[in-house]
Order: structure tokens, then sequence, then C-alpha cells
């Protein structure tokens, strides 16, 4: 199953629970929306979009990892265990840059893994490549910790080179 069918029906679950509860108690208070918290930023291509490659592009995400995953499993392990926060919907393609929002739940959360990585082939477990790691001093090998206050947006722009990609956390 592909992670855009897993998130339309997490999404469809939770939008029906939430109908439910809000005719449960008289809808939903106004005053009980809770502010936005999260990252937000631009990917930019190195090359612009002629530098993207010419297939295999299943799915683009920013996705925030609670720990950095060691093997492929880890990745579905964490969006179960909600302990990875990702962007709701597949980003753009083939453009020079793509803005992103990423909503982080049940603030203040660290996050020390924080990549824009691709899903370039059809088996969701194996198929993915990061295109860029957060990483403050420069060095892709050591990535930066973000923490994600409550009503704080945190913004954070990447830099994608898709000659010059960081090293991938799991071969």
């Amino acid at each position: 199953m592909k992670l855009t069918q897993i998130l339309h029906f997490c999404g469809a679950v939770f939008f029906i629970a939430l109908t439910v509860l809000s005719a449960g108690c008289g809808g939903i208070d106004p005053d009980a929306v809770r502010p936005f918290s999260g990252l937000r930023g631009t990917i930019r291509y190195v090359g612009g979009a002629q530098a993207w490659p010419a297939d295999s592009i299943y799915d683009l995400r920013v996705v925030a990892f609670e720990k950095k995953p060691q093997v492929p499993e880890d990745v579905l392990a964490a969006i179960v265990q909600q302990t990875a926060a990702f962007s709701p919907v597949m980003l753009p393609t083939m453009q020079d840059s793509t803005p992103y929002v990423l909503e982080v739940l049940a603030t203040p959360r660290s996050f020390e893994y924080v990549v824009v990585a691709l899903q370039n082939g059809p088996d969701f477990l194996k198929n993915w490549l990061m295109l860029d790691v957060y990483a403050p001093t420069g060095d892709p090998s050591v990535p930066g910790r973000v923490l994600v206050p409550s009503a704080g947006v945190i913004n954070l722009d990447f830099r994608v080179d898709f000659k010059n990609l960081p090293p991938q956390p799991f071969p």
C-alpha cells in the first residue's frame, strides 16, 4: 500500500471521528482551535526543473523523525507510532522550487532527522531516497535537531542537488 493511500485512509478516519465527536458535543468550540505548530519553508532544486529524474517519482514529502531510521522498516514504524511528522500531501515535482508546510501535533516535539524524501519505486518500505537532510553545520552526515515549540513555526529551507545526494540512512 502506498503512503498516499495510507494517508488518505487515515485522513478519512480522522474526519469521520471528528465529525462524530463534534456532533455529539454540540459542535467545535471556535475558541478551542489550536494555533499552527510546525515547519515550513522552501525546497530549492539545483539545476531547476530540468535536474529532476525523468521517471521513478512515486511520492515526495518533507518528513521529520524523532529518531533517525536505521532500517527501512523503521520508517513505517515511525508513521504508525506517530513518532514522525510528514507533509500531508505529495509535494509538486519537476519544479525549480517547492514551498512546503508540515504541521506538528502534540508540541513541543523534538526531531533528530528532518529530510526531503523521494519515493522512487513501488516498494513503500525500500524505495526512498533522502534528497536533503537538515544539517545546520553544512555536513549532511551530521543531521541537526529541530525543536518545534507549541504554537511555534520553524522555518527550514532545503537545497536538493540530485547529483550530490546526502548519505542515505540505510543501504
